[in-house]
């Protein structure tokens, strides 16, 4: 048994096939077979099973995975060992929600990437609770993502930054609809969301159900750029992070709807297990986010 066949069994689970596996680790197909055939010959068990005309892991076999990232993680921190002035290399597993990637991310990334050029970041947009199951697993390094709650001890989570959302409108929206601070209406305009799950599209539905205000349908667009288009075009109306519209309602674009009763923060958290070894890469992505973040303080809340 060694680390490339363990290696090769990782990569078919994640790739989902053996033709996919060899070509990310550049073996041929004959090669990656060989050495799942005497990966099962060491473990003594069957590591996949014929399902259709598909070949899918055993129960027993994807018991491996934990130990294998396990020893890919020391055999990684061996090769770090007296490496403080050489390049940072390896690779870096970030899951991350979307309006944090586009919005709040950027700089961060370009940073990162023109610091450490050698290190291969797989970047994955996830919606927060996905990203939360993702970090539980281990299946990634590093979680970013809005704060909900589902940790236990075994993650470490860190506070980022805090920011306000607000919903908005068109310009052109009527002003007989604006009204949401009275309860018990029936309003007629369409809420559009891009993750009917999303934190701050929660806080949105718990207050109308908190006033008993129903709206029209709720339409999913799954991409915060096709919603603010959909805004401006007054399809209806979103619960959106202030970051996310900033640039509209200074031109104009886009208006919010200014509701009493409706003031909320939500807070960017990093996540990751905390026995995990805090690699080079990670560490300067995490040193990177947190200069970024100070020097682009928390969205204040709007009167």
């Amino acid at each position: 048994m060694d680390i490339h066949q363990l290696k090769s069994f990782k990569t078919i689970v994640e790739k989902g096939n053996f033709q996919d596996a060899a070509k990310e680790l550049n073996y041929s197909l004959s090669a990656i077979s060989y050495q799942i055939q005497q990966l099962e010959n060491e473990v003594k068990f069957p590591l996949f099973e014929k399902i259709g005309r598909r070949m899918l892991p055993t129960e027993q076999s994807l018991k491996l995975i934990p130990h294998i990232k396990k020893i890919e993680e020391e055999i990684e921190q061996i090769r770090q060992l007296n490496s403080k002035d050489r390049k940072v290399e390896g690779s870096l597993n970030i899951s991350v929600s979307d309006s944090l990637l586009t919005y709040i991310l950027q700089p961060v990334l370009k940073e990162f990437i023109e610091t450490a050029p050698d290190v291969k970041l797989r970047l994955k947009v996830r919606n927060c609770y996905e990203v939360q199951k993702e970090i539980i697993r281990n299946d990634i390094d590093l979680g970013i993502h809005y704060q909900v709650y589902g940790y236990d001890d075994q993650i470490k989570v860190t506070e980022v930054s805090t920011f306000t959302v607000g919903v908005m409108a068109s310009p052109i929206f009527s002003q007989q609809e604006r009204n949401f601070d009275k309860k018990d209406q029936i309003k007629l305009c369409s809420v559009i969301n891009n993750d009917p799950n999303g934190v701050y599209q929660q806080y949105f539905e718990e207050y109308l159900k908190k006033k008993n205000i129903t709206t029209g349908q709720n339409i999913e667009l799954w991409s915060i750029e096709a919603i603010k288009k959909s805004i401006m075009n007054n399809l209806g109306i979103a619960c959106l992070p202030h970051f996310v519209v900033e640039e509209e309602i200074e031109k104009g674009e886009i208006t919010e709807i200014v509701i009493k009763g409706f003031q909320r923060t939500i807070t960017m958290i990093t996540a990751h297990h905390s026995n995990k070894w805090i690699s080079p890469a990670m560490e300067l992505f995490l040193k990177i986010l947190n200069e970024q973040m100070i020097c682009e303080p928390a969205v204040s809340l709007r009167n």
